[in-house]
């Protein structure tokens, strides 16, 4: 079994709770689609989390905004960037743009957003022309991403495509965090969307402390579930 997680933004009492799930599950593997630190009270905590636990970890849009080193916090981002250590950022700007599972099947690929794009959006509607260039791009039977923090599992005719959802900052008007499962099935991959509730107080309470001059837009996405 394998789990995907993405889209963390920073909340460290939703990703703690993932966590706490996956291995009360005893998932044998964890990958994580990108997005770590950017928006919540909590960013380097959360780096230093999926460091600690030595999962693969892919890059997503805001990592990569936020591995320089800010000269002054002047938004959301600088003010991320300047929470993070040296090594750090180091580590978000080297990682690597997407994840493989071979398997005689049909393989599994996680990526961030897309296999050619760390920022384009696929929807659950997305038209059939485009999900057939994602499985085109991504040469596999199963693609998994997060970036636009919806979860769904679409079976299309070129494969199974799954959006993870968001760990700490859902928009599908769902607050609580969530996860992919995937698991090896007669004819490729088969998928399955997992919640799990979390202390959303404590993690509102931290931000509306916080000097983050975004808290009170990433508050607002937490409370409401959407963008």
């Amino acid at each position: 079994m394998i789990a995907v997680i993405s889209d963390i933004h920073g909340n460290l009492w939703a990703l703690e709770a993932v966590l706490a799930e996956l291995d009360r599950r005893g998932v044998g593997q964890v990958v994580v689609g990108g997005d770590l630190a950017l928006g919540g009270p909590r960013p380097a905590e959360c780096v230093a989390l999926i460091r600690r636990r030595g999962y693969p970890v892919i890059r997503g849009n805001t990592d990569e905004w936020i591995t320089g080193a800010p000269r002054a916090v002047t938004d959301g981002i600088t003010w991320c960037a300047a929470r993070l250590a040296e090594d750090d950022r180091r580590f978000l700007a080297g990682l690597p743009f997407l994840w493989r599972q071979q398997r005689d099947g049909g393989d599994l690929v996680v990526v961030h957003a897309t296999p050619w794009s760390i920022g384009d959006v696929v929807r659950a509607d997305a038209p059939a022309p485009l999900v057939a260039r994602v499985f085109a791009e991504a040469s596999a039977s199963a693609v998994v991403f997060g970036h636009v923090h919806t979860a769904f599992v679409r079976e299309t005719p070129a494969g199974l495509l799954v959006n993870s959802g968001s760990v700490g900052l859902p928009f599908d008007g769902d607050w609580r965090a969530s996860f992919a499962l995937l698991e090896p099935a007669w004819r490729g991959w088969a998928a399955s969307i997992h919640r799990i509730r979390y202390d959303r107080d404590a993690a509102l309470a931290a931000a509306r402390a916080s000097d983050n001059p975004e808290a009170g837009r990433w508050a607002r996405r937490v409370e409401t579930a959407s963008f």
